[in-house]
């Protein structure tokens, strides 16, 4: 049984995403981050760095409970428990780490940092600059990927893997810093395709029940 300590962001979603494609059996715990609970000292045993997600596998390695942190560590370890979505070739595997670690220093952090810029609506003029550092590099990482995927159908390869799913969480947002996959139709078409999936669409739904339990 895994247990998936949770919110419901971006990050987490990519965890939803495995674990239904994975069809691992999961319990997940709601760390409500308005109410400061990732603070807790119980929160902080599992994850000193105080953020989700986090999981521990109570049938980890060796068979004893192991926990594991950051969303891409948390997506190669079940990735390697499945055997689901980790190609066996290792050339193949390093195209899917790297695609993902490119996701894990790039569009995760950089369309953050945009998006919290694009949402203050009186930037003071010596913020102007890193506004505008942000908006530009959350565009350029775009344009990246607009072009990986006009050379294959998925991110790292022309199969599914969980570089896809590390990425898909957060082109569901780009409107947050004022752009718009109309003007990126290789990632419009490659996020319709993943959207399809029945993994998918049931860990959106879990999202989207999350949100209204944590609404309050």
């Amino acid at each position: 049984m895994i247990e998936f300590y949770c919110w419901r962001s971006g990050n987490n979603r990519k965890i939803f995403m495995m674990l239904e494609e994975a069809g691992l059996d999961y319990t997940r715990h709601i760390v409500n981050l308005e109410k400061q609970e990732q603070k807790r000292p119980e929160f902080l045993a599992i994850n000193p760095n105080g953020k989700v997600p986090a999981i521990v596998d109570q049938d980890g390695l060796g068979g004893k409970p192991f926990r594991v942190i950051e969303s891409g560590a948390i997506l190669i370890y079940l990735a390697e428990k499945s055997g689901t979505l980790r190609p066996h070739d290792p050339r193949q595997w390093f195209d899917v780490v790297q695609w993902l670690m490119w996701q894990m220093g790039g569009p995760g952090p950089m369309f953050t940092e945009a998006h919290y810029f694009h949402s203050q609506k009186n930037t003071p003029d010596d913020m102007a600059y890193p506004a505008e550092r942000y908006d530009k590099e959350a565009h350029r990482l775009l344009r990246v990927a607009e072009k990986r995927l006009g050379e294959s159908e998925y991110l790292a390869a022309d199969f599914y893997s969980i570089a896809d799913i590390a990425f898909w969480p957060h082109c569901a947002s780009v409107e947050r810093f004022g752009a718009s996959l109309d003007a990126y139709p290789n990632i419009e078409r490659w996020f319709a395709l993943v959207g399809k999936r029945p993994a998918v669409k049931r860990a959106v739904a879990i999202i989207d029940k999350v949100r209204i339990e944590t609404a309050a």
